[in-house]
Formats: C-alpha cells, sequence, structure tokens
C-alpha cells in the first residue's frame, strides 16, 4: 500500500476512534505475522497493561519465546504500547520488542490492528521499524499462565517467593554384594586390529560452493571505489546462512547491488516489505566473509536504508544498514567450528 494513502487511512481510522475510550483488553489474543505465529496474555488494570507475549517461527518451532512486558494507553492516538522487560525463556535469540495495539472500531471489540517495532531502536509508532502489519483476535477473555508456578504479570513474579521443601532422607539399603563364580566368566576374544588408513589432510580438496555470480566490471569496479564502511562483524558457526532485506522505511524505490567477497550476487533489485532472500553457503576456503550492500540510487527519500535478517543455525541477528553514494556497508561473518 502507497505509504502516504496508508497514513492518510490510518489517521481516518483515528478520527472514527476519538470518541471511543480505551476498551478492556482483559484476555488472551492471537495474530500471525508473515513468518512468525504470537500469543499475548494481557491484564488490564485502567489504562495500564502486563502479562507476557509468546512468540514461534512457523518453519521451525524449536525456535521460540516468552517475555513479560509493560504496557499504557495513549489516549491522545489511541494506541496501546506494549514494552517487553524480561524473557521467562528464549530459545533462538530471539530480542525483547514493542509491540502496538489500537482498534479498528469496524472490526469489533474482539479485533485489533498491530505491528511490532525492535526494542530500544525505535520508540516512535511512526518510524521505520514497523515492518509488518497484522491483526490480532481475542480467542479468550481469560490469561493462563506462562508456566506453572508462574504468574501472568512480571510484578506478581518479583514479589512471589518459593520457599523449597526440605528432602526426606533415607537411609540406602545395604545390598548383598554379588558373587561370580570363575567358571560362569565367559573370555571375550580381543579383535584383531587392523592398520588404520592414514589420511594427509592437505591433500584433500576443500569443496568450493556452488555460486552463481554475475558478471558487471563496471559496477564492481564502482563498488569497490566507495568508502566500505562496516555495519557489524557476526560470529557463525554454520557455513549455511540465509539473509533477508527489507526496506527500512518508507517505500521509496530504494534499490541495491549486493556483493559477496567482491563478487556480485544481486544487480539493481528493489527493496521493499516482501525480502529479498539470500541462501548462501559459505566458501570453505575462508573463514572470513562479507556482504557488501552497494547502494544504486536513494530514493525518494536519502538515505538508502534497509532492514536486514541473518539466520545462521541457530543464531538469528537483525541489522539496520545505511548507504550512499559515496559508502557502502560491509556485513562481516566469521565463521568458527562447532567443534
Amino acid at each position: 500500500m502507497n505509504f502516504k494513502y496508508w497514513i492518510v487511512y490510518f489517521c481516518f481510522l483515528l478520527g472514527l476512534s476519538t470518541h471511543c475510550s480505551a476498551q478492556d483488553l482483559t484476555g488472551t489474543w492471537e495474530g500471525l505475522m508473515k513468518d512468525e505465529y504470537v500469543k499475548i496474555n494481557i491484564v488490564q488494570n485502567d489504562n495500564k497493561l502486563c502479562g507476557y507475549t509468546y512468540d514461534v517461527v512457523l518453519k521451525n518451532k524449536s525456535s521460540h519465546c516468552k517475555a513479560y512486558f509493560k504496557g499504557s494507553y495513549d489516549k491522545e492516538t489511541k494506541i496501546w504500547t506494549l514494552t517487553g522487560t524480561r524473557f521467562i525463556e528464549n530459545k533462538g535469540n530471539h530480542v525483547l520488542m514493542i509491540v502496538k495495539l489500537w482498534k479498528v472500531p469496524q472490526a469489533g471489540n474482539d479485533i485489533l490492528r498491530s505491528t511490532v517495532l525492535i526494542q530500544d531502536l525505535f520508540s516512535n509508532f511512526f518510524d521505520a521499524a514497523a515492518t509488518e502489519f497484522f491483526w490480532m483476535r481475542r480467542i479468550s477473555t481469560k490469561t493462563k499462565n506462562p508456566a506453572p508456578g508462574l504468574p501472568v504479570c512480571d510484578e506478581i513474579a518479583k514479589e512471589t517467593t518459593i520457599t523449597p521443601k526440605k528432602p526426606i532422607i533415607t537411609s540406602p539399603e545395604k545390598k548383598k554384594p554379588i558373587v561370580v563364580k570363575k567358571d560362569s566368566i565367559k573370555t571375550i576374544p580381543t579383535p584383531i586390529e587392523t592398520n588404520p588408513i592414514k589420511v594427509n589432510k592437505d591433500t584433500i580438496e576443500r569443496k568450493k560452493p556452488i555460486v552463481l555470480y554475475l558478471k558487471d566490471e563496471l559496477l564492481t569496479t564502482r563498488m569497490n571505489n566507495r568508502n566500505q564502511l562496516t555495519l557489524s562483524t557476526l560470529k557463525v558457526n554454520d557455513r549455511h546462512v540465509q539473509i533477508k532485506m527489507y526496506d527500512n522505511g518508507t517505500i521509496d524505490n530504494d534499490s541495491v547491488s549486493i556483493f559477496y567477497n567482491g563478487n556480485l550476487l544481486k544487480k539493481h533489485v528493489r527493496l521493499t516489505e516482501e525480502a529479498i532472500v539470500l541462501d548462501l553457503d559459505l566458501d570453505e576456503n575462508t573463514n572470513n566473509h562479507e556482504i557488501t550492500l552497494y547502494a544504486e540510487n536513494m530514493g525518494s527519500f536519502p538515505p538508502n536504508t534497509a532492514l536486514i535478517v541473518v539466520t545462521c543455525g541457530k543464531k538469528r541477528f537483525e541489522l539496520h544498514s545505511s548507504t550512499n553514494f559515496n559508502d557502502n556497508n560491509v556485513l562481516k561473518l566469521e565463521y568458527e567450528s562447532p567443534n
């Protein structure tokens, strides 16, 4: 949807909701983002909220987390803001996030519009971190505890102390020693050792990944002539890496070319709300790797910005790049063997 049209549409919805008071959100809500399922348990006290969130990656159910949050209501914008405070559990390197919720009058009291922002990086609702908007549906007016013995809200968790029960110690029973007759013991023949084949590691050729590079000498020269600014250095222990890139802001026709270790991978690709996906097998001949973003243009609103999501094994990273006609952003990956 065109960004200007979206702003007008959103302001229209806010105008419709100016006569509505903050509704009671107590209960269990669920929603579906592009690649994650989200469930939120909410307890409301006037204009304050507390509770916990649960989200799981759809394609990797082992990657999930639960986190406590605190929330409040902005009477001026009619928006609820839920801010993650601490994790209850975290499997998959998830980060604490900020969830924005608001009512769409035509949808009723059990449907909310929502978006997710990255914790601590962006605090304004209209900032560029909102990469996706989705619906939340109330499936129950009751809440469930995040785990046995844990309350729904974090405040109660800090005040509650659990006194452990003293273990009941019993004296162990005396067991009679087992007597084995020598005649009943069977000897096991010793296996004959064979000479193992010795392999010289230096004679083993390291396999190179099959990568289809593009040829454009002029573009490669222009890329090398710009300043190479390190975006981040990530340590990874898996040679297969997936990289997703989105436009990090208004969809304003930002486009980039992408290089891997100086070789052209993608040429003149446009950044949008849909991900540019790179499934990359890192070169086995080196442990140091570079992904370079080269700005083709500045779009309608300079500079050229991108949201980058890197997934490698169980690790997941979120980064924000900013490039122009003088500077490239270089994402460095350092491979470390998991052994």
